[in-house]
């Protein structure tokens, strides 16, 4: 009799309804329904030839669903240099894909930024006058506010706006035509994607951004560029009534690609964004607007942040709707983000399946007895403390770990390398990649020579991107500074970079040197960004303590236990698991002597507790084993 898995069965029927929808939606043949086996709603369609970067096959088109149940296509390539975001309509005008959303036999141009024949042609035939025919303003947008931002306008023969641009820039904008990459063209009433000049979308800085230098006191996102010009010139309106004529405007900007894509160009422009003090969100009113803004400002400082509610739709439904004042109060009323934190019975039991479902952290197959007591692995949201003496083998286990997780974590990996430099770091990486220590290379010049071998080249590319390009992990060079400094440079790797994952080797340093205050209010800290969702594994030192010796004058391993965490015992405190890895540096034997025992001082997701194993690392090999399976492979090959 065969049993199969009800969770199986349930999975593979949905799966087959999704391919039959997404069979009638995009007529595919049988064949390219046979190639797409992850061909699923939210799933990949395919990949395909970047037309803005030129990369062959880094732009992934996605299936999604809208809120009502209609399937569209997106995509997104994964170049780093690039990022393009991509809407169906614009996969179909590049060339990507055919009236049936399959990817044509040519390969569709490159876009390149716009040319100076480009802007003067544009230029002659638009200007920044938003005044209509009958004396009106287009959508009460004033000229002055549009030639600003650099909105341009052009009509029909009898006068009448049809079309509006955009300018989109990248890395700032000094007025000159070389950081200018292109306009975003619109077609009245609402016409998106069609007749673009230049590269647009979402590889580019927010819409306005070029106009405000770095830093500020206040920064306003919107959601699309007319409401970014209305709340500007709101704004400027009220500054000018009280007399501040002279003050600078406040920084307005609004994403290029849609609302959709808010999130993702809010991380793009973190570094942007964290210079000014404030990052006051004005979203539209609907769900659509509330949604953006709620998935955006989690890549951003959390006490930075502000989020508007407006009086009616949107910033331009007030601004033609006369509502100066209600939206200046409105703006003023801005609340700082603060999280809900009471739960109700009914809200804690609906949040059951979320926390079940979280993705785990497998562990290095040397580690499958201690993945085993944590019930498979590390739990996003969690905290895990690693304590071993000095010289016990620390660097060795964490960094098989790292070099695992690389390859195989579900998540970003963030890295606070305290005793390494990022190129010493890299090295050591790499290093264990290629199974050959670099650093044994006593020339500098053949060293160098050594990595730039065509086939280190390739094992380097391996090991620092992804099959899409992307980064594998980033690397916080961190070894002086507060620990104020340390706070915000790991918030840049959480939402700038989407670090999941921290690994802070070795922990205590960042602890040298400050007052038990800042160390408490770092420990604060951490906990709240494991509620977040992260999942935070320090490295800890622990006291070497007195050894024991047996009657026979053996020198023993003593016990380890929290109170053994060298200067970071507080910290042991809040972690939800704490590992101590011990080893008999004194051992004669050489087998014990490159033995690790493993103890789970507290586990609080599963509650087990005591020893889970040993680790041997063969120097032979330089590699780490479960002690007994090592064992039991020597006694099979004797």
């Amino acid at each position: 009799m065969i049993f199969v898995d009800k969770v199986e069965v349930v999975g593979v029927r949905c799966f087959y309804r999704s391919m039959q929808l997404i069979n009638r939606r995009f007529k595919l043949s049988n064949n390219q329904v046979k190639e797409s086996k992850e061909l699923v709603a939210g799933s990949l369609l395919g990949k395909y030839s970047c037309p803005e970067c030129g990369s062959n096959d880094n732009l992934l088109v996605y299936v999604k669903h809208s809120e009502i149940g209609d399937e569209y296509l997106d995509g997104s390539c994964r170049t780093p240099s690039c990022k393009s975001f991509w809407t169906e309509q614009e996969l179909k005008d590049a060339g990507v894909l055919d009236e049936n959303f399959v990817a044509p036999k040519t390969k569709p141009v490159v876009k390149t930024a716009i040319t100076k024949a480009e802007y003067k042609a544009l230029i002659a035939r638009s200007n920044h006058d938003t005044t209509m025919k009958d004396g009106s303003l287009y959508r009460s947008i004033k000229p002055e506010t549009a030639h600003f931002y650099g909105h341009l306008y052009t009509r029909d023969s009898e006068g009448n706006i049809i079309e509006e641009y955009y300018p989109e820039t990248k890395e700032g904008f000094n007025g000159e035509l070389k950081s200018l990459r292109g306009y975003k063209k619109r077609v009245l009433p609402k016409d998106f994607g069609k007749g673009n000049i230049g590269i647009t979308g979402l590889s580019n800085d927010f819409s306005g951004q070029h106009l405000f230098r770095t830093g500020g006191k206040y920064v306003v996102i919107t959601g699309g560029e007319i409401d970014k010009l209305s709340v500007a010139q709101m704004l400027r309106d009220y500054q000018i009534s009280r007399g501040q004529d002279d003050y600078d405007r406040t920084a307005v900007v609004s994403c290029t690609a849609g609302e959709g894509s808010l999130a993702k160009q809010c991380a793009a422009n973190y570094d942007w964004l964290n210079s000014f003090d404030n990052i006051i969100f004005c979203g539209d009113s609907d769900e659509v607007g509330k949604a953006a803004v709620a998935e955006a400002v989690t890549k951003l400082p959390d006490d930075k942040i502000k989020i508007m509610t407006l009086s009616m739709k949107d910033a331009n439904e007030m601004l033609v709707a006369g509502k100066h004042k209600q939206f200046i109060s409105n703006y003023f009323d801005a609340k700082p983000l603060i999280p809900d934190d009471v739960k109700t019975s009914k809200q804690a039991d609906d949040e059951i399946e979320e926390e079940l479902g979280r993705p785990k952290i497998p562990l290095p197959p040397f580690m499958h007895s201690l993945q085993r007591a944590m019930a498979g692995g590390i739990p996003l949201g969690y905290m895990v403390n690693l304590g071993a003496v000095t010289g016990g083998g620390k660097t060795t286990i964490i960094n098989e770990m790292v070099y695992y997780w690389i390859f195989n974590s579900p998540v970003k990996i963030g890295i606070l390398s305290l005793e390494l430099t990022a190129g010493q770091y890299q090295t050591a990486l790499l290093s264990r990649h290629i199974g050959y220590k670099i650093n044994l290379i006593e020339d500098p010049k053949e060293a160098v020579a050594f990595v730039k071998q065509p086939h280190i080249q390739t094992a380097r590319k391996e090991l620092r991107e992804d099959e899409y390009g992307a980064e594998r992990y980033v690397l916080l060079d961190e070894r002086s500074g507060s620990l104020e400094a340390v706070k915000k440079q790991i918030l840049k790797l959480i939402k700038k970079y989407s670090c999941k994952l921290l690994v802070i080797d070795p922990i205590n340093d960042l602890f040298e040197g400050s007052n038990l205050e800042d160390q408490t209010d770092f420990i604060k800290f951490l906990k709240q960004v494991i509620k977040d969702g992260i999942s935070v594994f320090n490295v800890c030192h622990v006291t070497k303590g007195k050894t024991q010796v047996d009657k026979e004058g053996n020198v023993m391993v003593r016990q380890l236990t929290e109170d053994d965490f060298s200067g970071v015992t507080n910290l042991i405190k809040s972690g939800g698991c704490n590992i101590v890895a011990m080893r008999n540096k004194s051992e004669t034997d050489e087998v014990k002597k490159n033995t690790t025992d493993v103890d789970i001082l507290k586990c609080r997701w599963t509650g087990y507790t005591g020893f889970v194993g040993s680790w041997y690392y063969d120097t032979a090999s330089h590699t780490l084993y479960d002690k007994e399976d090592f064992l039991q492979k020597q006694k099979t090959n004797f």
